[in-house]
């Protein structure tokens, strides 16, 4: 119940984060938001593992690791936002919401957890509640596609690696060395078109960095104490969250399909709760 409740936080922060990168790319190229998104985001987390561990904290004996999942981070940052260029975005959403399925099936070969039917049911009739709200067009080009998919693979791989690593290193290191590479690759991509900051504006992007960074902390908190495969349903709560922060902020309609979705993806992650809290009082009978 603890790793949910962390997988859930960290669920809103990425929303949040979603909110407020949208304002500022009314304004700011892509690759300057990468950068200094990243940039806040690992002083924030040096800060933290600072105050947890000391400089000493920072030593990692799988560097080869860190490297991988922080070539992953830049490839699904890049391949995200080529996709975005080329394809609506509603069309972007359902390719990303793939994500959940492909860490279930992928979490059985490569951390080797039991996936039984009533994860299985959570995942796909999660998936089906996003699709009754985003109803995407027929207009997927192949080129944007490929891009999305990519972008789902690498995202998949980075959160199955966050569980595989879960007890072999910190949480603080597995949340700070992946940005590392989104960082340097925004840094050199923003240097020849760089748009001068106001100060509100600095401060949202320094609001960037401190969601995005707790989120990876609350979300490697989470792979920490449960299964991917558990925990890869409630991602579908974030699409709550994006369709409040429209209607409120960005003063986009919201229907009777966002309420009908949003009704499915609840309804699962009660299900999921309800049935993982009663495996757990059996379990402690059982102990008894």
């Amino acid at each position: 119940m603890l790793a949910i409740g962390y997988f859930l936080i960290a669920v809103f922060l990425m929303a949040t984060l979603d909110v407020i990168a949208k304002i500022l790319l009314y304004k700011y190229p892509v690759l300057q938001l990468t950068f200094l998104r990243g940039l806040f985001s690992l002083i924030i987390l040096a800060m933290i593992g600072i105050n947890m561990s000391g400089i000493k904290g920072f030593k990692t004996k799988i560097p080869g690791w860190h490297f991988l999942r922080t070539c992953l981070m830049s490839l699904s940052s890049y391949t995200f936002f080529a996709a975005l260029a080329l394809l609506p975005l509603v069309n972007i959403m359902v390719i990303v919401f793939i994500a959940p399925i492909m860490i279930t099936a992928l979490s059985g070969p490569l951390l080797n957890e039991k996936v039984g039917p009533w994860r299985w049911c959570a995942v796909l009739v999660g998936f089906f509640g996003v699709l009754v709200i985003l109803q995407p067009s027929t207009e997927f080009s192949s080129e944007g596609t490929i891009y999305a998919l990519i972008g789902v693979v690498t995202y998949a791989l980075t959160a199955l690696t966050a569980r595989k690593l879960s007890n072999r290193e910190s949480v603080s290191n597995l949340s700070f060395y992946i940005f590392i590479g989104p960082t340097l690759m925004g840094a050199i991509g923003s240097y020849f078109n760089w748009v001068p900051l106001i100060p509100w504006d600095f401060f949202l992007f320094f609001l960037t960095g401190l969601t995005g960074g707790l989120a990876f902390i609350f979300f490697n908190l989470a792979l920490q104490k449960a299964e991917a495969s558990l925990l890869t349903s409630f991602e579908y709560t974030g699409l709550i969250w994006a369709s409040l922060a429209g209607y409120f902020i960005f003063n986009e309609v919201v229907d009777s399909r966002v309420w009908l979705g949003a009704t499915i993806i609840i309804m699962c992650g009660i299900i999921i709760l309800y049935r993982e809290s009663r495996i757990a009082k059996t379990n402690e009978n059982s102990a008894d």
